[in-house]
């Protein structure tokens, strides 16, 4: 018995050191972005419509990849009929990415009714009753986009 212990420790610490040096090496490749809007509209605004632009432009930089839309759209408990209103709103964004030429078969979208406002970094309420993210779609993978000189990875883990 304290033989299959000590082995399963060796195991476990082998294992724990293998997840560690993966996680080390990985990174995140993303564009982001999320916005309030005025109570009660679904109309996206130009400023946001512009954004969304930048990001979708951005995302074709990344070599050999479809591009994945990630759509989050909520309607505040405060607004009328909420949940009606997110549909509106993430029918709007996706309309929109497909315009820009995201592929419709590789757009998620996620609708919500919101109970409680954001809170910004300020401790502001923030309503953020919309948020798109675009991620490239790799086959087999998208760890090489890591250290391809044309993609600035969200985020990165220091090795």
């Amino acid at each position: 018995m304290k033989r299959f212990i000590a082995s399963s420790k060796v195991t476990f610490l082998a294992l724990s050191i293998l997840i560690a040096a993966i996680q080390a090496s990985a990174c995140t490749v993303s564009e982001n972005m999320e916005d309030s809007l005025p109570l009660n509209s679904a109309e996206i605004p130009n400023s946001d419509r512009l954004r969304i632009t930048e990001m979708v432009i951005a995302a074709r930089q990344w070599p050999n990849v479809e591009i994945r839309g990630i759509i989050y759209a909520g309607g505040y408990a405060i607004e009328r009929d909420p949940v009606a209103l997110a549909g509106q709103r993430g029918s709007a964004l996706r309309a929109y990415l497909i315009q820009l030429g995201i592929k419709e078969s590789n757009i998620w979208m996620d609708t919500r009714e919101i109970k409680r406002p954001d809170i910004d970094s300020r401790g502001n309420k923030a309503l953020n009753q919309i948020a798109v993210t675009l991620v490239p779609i790799c086959e087999g993978g998208c760890e090489r986009l890591c250290s391809d000189p044309r993609v600035m990875p969200t985020t990165r883990a220091i090795q």
